[in-house]
This record gives structure tokens, C-alpha cells and sequence, in this order.
């Protein structure tokens, strides 16, 4: 909803900063509406425009990266989840109570998933409550006593996947900070209204000419949502799916 609000003024800002650059038109003197000055100071809005496209576009590019990795922090969850039941069953029956508590570690997060796969609330926060279950599960496989080959290298296995999943769930607290500075998008925004003025003040006004800039002005202002919705990969409307945990729900327990 936040980036709704943050793109729809950016909008605004964009039309009425071409208003105001309209009105500024009509009170500059002749000499500062010649074709000549007109064409340079188009330029100079040109550069700018290109400026800020192209900052939007690394921006964007970022964003989704970050959307990207909290999409891979869900799989790795969830496989490292599996892998360890794996490693569990193969050792033995001696290790169902351990399964439970895995079992009991993932429902965490199921909790908050919806049946469709969309993520209701912040899957991951701090770790300190999962890692606190992870490091108890980690004590109770030391705690085993392996009688056969197999058995000892399923729990080195388990040993092994029970780390990787601390380190994931350490990970997922991370990846969630969003790593678009704030004064960047304040930076932008104000390219953003200074293009729009000057295409008010130096631009013809009709019309055609004027849903065009409403375009740009769209689109602009779309950036600035695509940029704030996938640095929020857990809450916003755009969001990554928890179907890779409710799988691995389903998977967990079974022989």
C-alpha cells in the first residue's frame, strides 16, 4: 500500500510540476521562448531524463534482486528442510522425536502462508527463535549414538544439512532489509518534477502533447512502484510464493 501512496505522489508531483512549468511559460520574456532556447533547454532536459531513466533502470534491476533472493531463501528453507528429514529417516526410528521438532520448525512458517501459496504476513523475521530450535535439533544428533556405517554418516549428514538451514534462515532476516537507500528515491523524484517542469515551460501545449507527458509520467511513477514493491518481497502486492514451504510440508514425515 505504501508504494501505492509514495508512486501515486510522484505522479502528482509530475502533473503539476508540468502545470507549474506551463504557467512559468507564459510569464518568461520573448527572449526566452525562441526556438533557439527552446532547443537547448530541451537538450538539457533530455540529459536529465536520460539521467534519471537510467538510474530507474539500475534501481529496477536491483530491486529485483533482492525479490530474487528472498525467492531463493524460501527454496533453500524448504530444501534444506527435506533434506535434513532425509537424513533422519535414513538414519532410523531413533530419530522420530527429532522429525517432530522439525516438523514443529516448519509449521512456523506454514502458519503464515495462505492455501493459495501467498504469503500473509513476514515469513522470516529475526532468527533468534529458529535458530534457537535449529541449535536444540543440532544437540539432540550429537546426542545419537550410530551402531552402523550408515547410520554414522547420516547423522554427519544431518549434522551437515542442519547447518546449511542456520545459515539460510540467518539469510532470510538479511535479504528482507530493503537496499534502496531512501535519499536515492527523494534524488529521483526530484529529477522527476525539474523533466516535468521544463517540458511544461519549453514544450507545446495541446492536447496530444499532453497525454504523452502523462504517459512518461506513468511510467516514471510505475518505476518508482516496481522498485519499492520488490524490495518488499514479503508484504507488498507483488510477493514471493510459499508454495516451496507448504510442499515441503507435505513432504515431511513421510517414510
Amino acid at each position: 500500500m505504501f508504494a501505492i501512496v509514495v508512486s501515486l505522489g510522484v505522479l502528482l508531483l509530475a502533473c503539476l510540476s508540468l502545470y507549474l512549468g506551463a504557467w512559468i511559460s507564459r510569464h518568461l520574456p520573448e527572449e526566452h521562448r525562441v526556438y533557439e532556447a527552446q532547443k537547448s533547454a530541451q537538450f538539457g532536459i533530455s540529459m536529465m531524463a536520460t539521467l534519471a531513466a537510467l538510474v530507474l533502470g539500475f534501481m529496477v534491476t536491483s530491486a529485483r534482486a533482492t525479490f530474487d533472493r528472498a525467492n531463493d531463501d524460501i527454496v533453500g528453507v524448504a530444501t534444506s528442510t527435506l533434506l535434513l528429514d532425509r537424513a533422519f529417516s535414513g538414519y532410523g526410528s531413533e530419530t522420530a522425536p527429532i522429525r517432530e521438532d522439525l516438523r514443529a520448525f516448519l509449521a512456523r512458517a506454514t502458519a503464515r502462508v495462505a492455501p493459495d501459496g501467498e504469503m500473509e504476513k513476514i515469513v522470516f523475521r529475526l532468527p533468534q527463535t529458529s535458530l534457537s530450535i535449529i541449535t536444540r535439533l543440532q544437540q539432540k544428533i550429537l546426542d545419537l549414538r550410530p551402531t552402523t556405517e550408515a547410520q554414522w554418516w547420516f547423522q554427519h549428514r544431518a549434522l551437515e544439512c542442519s547447518a546449511e538451514l542456520a545459515r539460510e534462515r540467518i539469510l532470510t532476516s538479511e535479504h528482507e532489509k530493503s537496499s534502496e537507500p531512501l535519499p536515492l528515491l527523494v534524488v529521483v523524484t526530484a529529477w522527476i518534477v525539474l523533466i516535468f517542469l521544463g517540458m511544461g515551460a519549453f514544450a507545446m501545449h495541446n492536447a496530444s502533447v499532453r497525454i504523452v507527458l502523462f504517459c512518461a509520467a506513468l511510467a516514471f511513477s510505475g518505476s518508482i512502484f516496481l522498485v519499492m514493491e520488490l524490495e518488499a518481497p514479503y508484504t507488498g502486492l507483488l510477493r514471493v510464493s510459499g508454495m516451496p514451504l507448504q510442499q515441503a510440508a507435505m513432504e515431511l514425515g513421510s517414510p
